[in-house]
Formats: C-alpha cells, structure tokens, sequence
C-alpha cells in the first residue's frame, strides 16, 4: 500500500487513509521520470536489467494508479492511466512493458471488486505488489486457443499442483506474483495466481529479442507447485460462450502507448541530436544544423507523429473507459465494447506503419555520426519493431474491413 495508507474496516465497508502516492503530473512524477530515464540508454547498451527503477515505480504507487482512493490508489480514469503509461515508456519502454499484465489483472479484480476475493488482491495491489503473467506456451496450439500443456490438479492433501512451463512471461522477473492458465482434470481452463518465489516455481531470464530487451519476458517453469483453492480465480470450459469484454482491448492498447511513448522519446532525441552537431554538410542550407530548414521540418514531422501516436491511443482509452462505465455485472454494453475494441485495432494498424519509419528517420538527423553504438540510437527503432510484432497487423486491418462491410465482430480472444 503507498506509504502511510492503513486498511480500515467500518460496518463491512473498507477504505484507507493516510494515502500518499506520486500523482503523474505532480513535482515528484516528474523528477521519478527524470531519475528512470537518465540510465535508460545506457541499461538497454549494457543488457541490464532495470531492478531499481521497477522498485522506485512500485514504491511511487504505478501499480494502483486505478485503485480508486478508499482502496489505497489515486483514482486514475483510464485515459489518465494510460497517459502515464505513455510518459513512463518515454522514460524507458522496457519499464512500462513490465507492468502490462499488472494493470489487466488490476482492472479484473475492479471489475469484480465486490468479491472478497477480487478486494483481497486488491490489497495486494495497494501495497505495491506486482503481477506478472505465465500465460503463452510453445508448441503447435493456436495462439489464443485456451489449449494448454500446463496442468492444474487436485492435490490429495488437499488444494492442487501447477505443473508446466510458458513463455513470453513478460514482467515476471520483475513481479511479487504469477498469474497462471492451465488445464485442469475436468478438461476446463484455470486460471490461478501464485507468488513468484513460491517452492517449485523457476523463473529463467531467456528472452533473447533485439528490442524490449529486459522486459523479463523469457521462460516460467513450474514443478509441483502448491496452490490453495483461494488462489484459483476462475476455472471456466473452453467452449463457454465469449461475453462482452473491453480488457482485451485494454491488453493491446498498452502496446500501443509504450509505442508512442517511445516516439515521444524519439523526437526529444531528435532534439538532443541536432543540437549536438557543431558542422554539416558543404553544400547545406545553413551553416549549423540547427538552422536548417529541412532538418527542421523533419524534427516537425517526427514530434507530430508522435502527437498523433499519444492522441490515438488517448482516445481509444476514452472509448474503454465509456465501456467500462457502462458495465452491468460486470459486462460492459456490447456495442460500446465493440467500438473500443475496433478503436484499439485502427490504433495498432497506424501506429504499426509510421512507427518504425519515424524510428528511421531520427537517424537522419545526425548522418554518420548517428550510427554510434554509444548512442544508442537504434534502440527506439529495435523497442518498436520487436513490440510491434505481438499480433500480426494484418489481420488487425482484415477485421476492421470486414467490420465496416459486413459488421462481423471482433475475435473474443485475449491476442487479437
């Protein structure tokens, strides 16, 4: 919980006092971006992993950002949470990418809060703990198909085992706790949460990407884990019928804004670039290149990129807020869902094309002299690229054609 902030229980109602938190947009936000993004080029040279400003963002109180502020949080909307998502991931990509599955296990818990169990990990939450995901699996399956080789079981002294082994866990090496799928004995999908330094749990640093380096999104191996029965979320059939849902949307649309977070980072380099250089070319517009003209639209180009980036993904954030408040049980009204979810695809299918060329086009800025490994500067073009690639673009823009000419929804899946 932010510190100071005690749980309190009155007539069954629980709130907290005493809240202090590091607001975005506040003195002290600024100078915690200040202090992520002063090693973040050198960590990305360096392979290193970014332990520290993790812990300084968990003890600041990111991760209940959208705890409402009787839970211990600062009450965030969600287009705040995710233009402070975008300002962390101008700080440093790898950072905000750690804390994606987080804020979608904290929006289902919000979603169910009235459960004791959803306001028991709440709690989690505001104290500062972090969730990492267990999800994906190599093999043949089809990516979204809840058929997995991981196995939940009954265990004959009582609660169950977690047997397997996943990958792409982002963020688990960062996390107090692992959110898990697996198979159980009655051939359903369960879904458990278990702490990350549990007995028989291994957590393996072995993504080897060129971009999003550190983002600890390698292997999660489990061997005869233990796991209470009040650790098990839900346990649902793989042909139950899909309702409504705007988190998967949600899911997507975090991608988006470490993207233009990483364009806004491109653009200060761009800045940064150009006012380093001392000489150009003999047969330049101007002396310095500061001064010239085309440089300068180029910078103009880049920053509007990135405005546009920061505005799309704002708006798509506004749509899955409208959604949200529109819930019943739980279940937001299909066609406000319906139209976060199409926002959130129109956002990846732009984003996926003038992304990368902005990353290219920075380079420019300093010809030879910004192709430096001490720069760094090929980190923005390799952070997007490998980001971007989490679910084809192409048949992101099918469907949205298809949407247009034929209304057919969207797949109910948690990749798409």
């Amino acid at each position: 919980m932010p510190p100071g902030a005690t749980f309190v229980t009155t007539a069954g109602v629980t709130t907290v006092e005493n809240i202090s938190s590091t607001v975005p947009g506040s003195i002290e936000w600024t100078e915690l971006l200040s202090r992520i993004a002063a090693g973040a080029k050198d960590r990305d040279l360096n392979d290193e992993n970014p332990f520290d400003q993790v812990a300084q963002l968990k003890r600041a109180g990111f991760g209940a950002l959208r705890l409402p502020q009787e839970l211990g949080g600062a009450g965030l909307t969600v287009p705040q949470l995710f233009s402070a998502v975008i300002d962390v991931a101008q700080a440093d990509p790898i950072v905000a990418h750690i804390f994606r599955t987080h804020f979608w296990f904290t929006e289902e818990r919000l979603r169910t809060q009235a459960d004791p169990v959803s306001l028991r990990w709440l709690r989690e939450v505001a104290d500062g703990k972090i969730v990492g995901n267990a999800f994906s699996e190599k093999g043949s399956a089809a990516v979204g198909s809840l058929v997995f080789n991981t196995r939940l079981l009954p265990d004959p002294a009582g609660g169950y085992r977690l047997d397997g082994e996943k990958y792409y866990s982002t963020g688990t090496l960062f996390s107090d706790y692992l959110t898990v799928t697996a198979t159980t004995d009655h051939d359903s999908v369960a879904t458990v949460v278990v702490p990350a330094d549990r007995d028989g749990v291994r957590l393996v640093d072995d993504w080897d990407g060129f971009g999003q380096r550190r983002t600890g999104t390698g292997t999660t191996k489990f061997a005869g884990v233990a796991v209470s029965d009040d650790e098990v979320l839900s346990d649902a059939q793989y042909d139950a019928a899909p309702t409504p849902t705007v988190q998967y949307a949600a899911l997507q649309l975090y991608i988006h804004a470490v993207v233009a977070g990483i364009l806004a980072n491109v653009v200060d380099d761009g800045v940064a670039l150009l006012r380093s250089r001392d000489r150009s070319f003999s047969h330049a517009l101007t002396e310095r290149p500061v001064d010239d003209p085309l440089y300068q639209r180029q910078l103009g180009e880049l920053a509007s990129t990135a405005f546009v980036a920061r505005a799309a993904v704002l708006d798509a954030a506004a749509a899955i807020e409208a959604a949200d408040a529109s819930q019943v049980d739980g279940v937001p009204d299909p066609d406000l869902a319906a139209d976060a979810q199409l926002k959130v695809a129109k956002v990846k299918v732009h984003l996926d094309d003038v992304a990368p060329e902005a990353a290219t086009r920075l380079l420019e800025l300093g010809g030879a002299s910004a192709a430096s490994r001490t720069r760094n500067l090929d980190r923005h073009w390799r952070n997007i690229r490998t980001i971007t690639l989490h679910n084809p673009v192409a048949y992101k823009a099918r469907v949205i054609g298809l949407n247009l000419l034929h209304g057919t929804p969207v797949p109910a899946n948690a990749y798409f």
